[in-house]
């Protein structure tokens, strides 16, 4: 029996100790951290991973043919207009050039001491310009072909359809005017000279000049500024005329390309806004505006091997694009909605009580408990649209240990 009692004497103490102790916590205060309700700026996101596509992709071809001797670049590489891509053998034209120089060199030996080499001097100078005018307008008529092309597809702005549009014309115009200064020139050469040394030196300069064609199709070269996407060829192989041989990404014209979850693609919307960040671009923060939303979603597996409902989605990069290669996987936030001078509070101000969401709000050095509104929601903030006004102090980041009517200190 006196054990009993000791024991019940016991707990009578320690109930004793805790009720004093709680009252003395009440009377005291609870130590908080508060924050003062205020107006801001809060986005509602919606985020992601994107990856970086050129929308300017570009085929390059081989136009010889050949052994290939040399590969200059590989997938990834940077390149220039003009760069060289690959070379061929050159060795049977290089012997067929040489030979058609000796020709030429013949024909105007025959031509010293006459009266008349300064004739064929001008003739085979009006015929070398009528050749030159011509390679000029034929690669004129090819640029305006694949751009007639691209701006089909919608990868070019009329603005550069219409420049290759000018040039052809001024090639066109060109070559006339070659051809006419070369009839000028003949009409004015005796009748025996025609039919003599200028048939020979004619056709020495056309086939030196088609010779020449030949050897600068032996090596291809970057027609873009660029990354190479894609290698079709090896060294050593044989080339042939229209073998492709290299994809090349226009890097003036970058964009992203995200997927996004079929359940939020809702609330995505032509222009929204994207910032655009991640490890590829260090520290930088890249903007862009959403252009375009498929029609309809595609199941993607994740890395997790879920199968997803996904849509994809467009955007386009805004701002430097030097730091921008395709293929870089990069973290996106499309801003769906945003709002300027609205009350907001910290996400962990927030409780769920009796169904409804609430916080502690400090009244008279007492916390509250006050039901409130949510509106939109950021990452660590909360728009708050009823139930608080500016300038009321609120728990921070209350837990289990705040009870309503507690005496708080600051």
């Amino acid at each position: 029996m006196k054990s009993k009692k000791a024991v019940l004497v016991i707990g009578a103490i320690i109930t004793c100790t805790f009720a004093a102790l709680a009252y003395v916590k009440l009377q005291g205060g609870q130590k908080v951290e508060t924050t003062v309700v205020a107006k801001g700026e809060i986005k509602q996101y919606v985020e992601d991973t994107a990856t970086v596509k050129s929308s300017g992709k570009q085929t390059v071809y081989i136009e010889g043919s050949g052994k290939i001797n040399s590969i200059k670049v590989s997938v990834g590489s940077s390149v220039k207009k003009g760069d060289v891509l690959l070379t061929m053998d050159k060795g049977d034209l290089e012997l067929k050039l040489q030979d058609a120089n000796a020709k030429i060199e013949a024909a105007k030996a025959e031509l010293q001491g006459t009266d008349i080499s300064n004739s064929v001097n001008k003739i085979e100078i009006a015929q070398a310009a009528v050749d030159v005018a011509k390679v000029t307008y034929e690669a004129a008529a090819r640029d305006l072909n694949n751009k007639k092309k691209l701006y089909a597809s919608g990868s070019i702005s009329k603005q550069e359809l219409n420049n290759s549009e000018d040039e052809y014309k001024n090639a066109e115009a060109a070559l006339k005017s070659a051809n006419y200064q070369l009839e000028d020139i003949k009409g004015g050469t005796p009748d025996y000279v025609k039919s003599q040394y200028l048939a020979q030196i004619e056709q020495s300069v056309i086939l030196r000049d088609s010779v020449t064609r030949d050897l600068e199709k032996q090596q291809v070269v970057a027609p873009v500024d660029g990354v190479i996407l894609e290698k079709m060829v090896d060294k050593n192989a044989p080339g042939t005329a229209g073998t492709a041989a290299f994809l090349i990404g226009d890097t003036k014209s970058l964009e992203l390309e995200a997927n996004i979850l079929s359940d939020d693609v809702y609330k995505v919307k032509i222009g929204n806004e994207v910032e655009v960040s991640g490890k590829a671009i260090g520290s930088s923060l890249i903007k862009g505006k959403v252009i375009k939303i498929a029609p309809e979603a595609k199941e993607i597996t994740s890395s997790l091997g879920v199968n997803q409902k996904r849509v994809p989605v467009t955007i386009e990069i805004s701002g430097d694009l030097t730091l921008l290669k395709p293929d870089y996987d990069l973290d996106i936030k499309i801003v769906t909605e945003a709002k300027n001078n609205t009350l907001i509070v910290p996400d962990s101000a927030l409780f769920d009580y009796k169904g409804s969401t609430c916080v502690f709000v400090v009244d008279s050095g007492k916390a509250i408990i006050r039901q409130v509104k949510k509106g939109i929601e950021s990452e660590k903030i909360i728009e708050i649209v009823g139930g608080l006004k500016s300038g009321e102090k609120i728990l921070s980041n209350p837990d289990n240990n705040i009870k309503e009517g507690m005496k708080i200190k600051l």
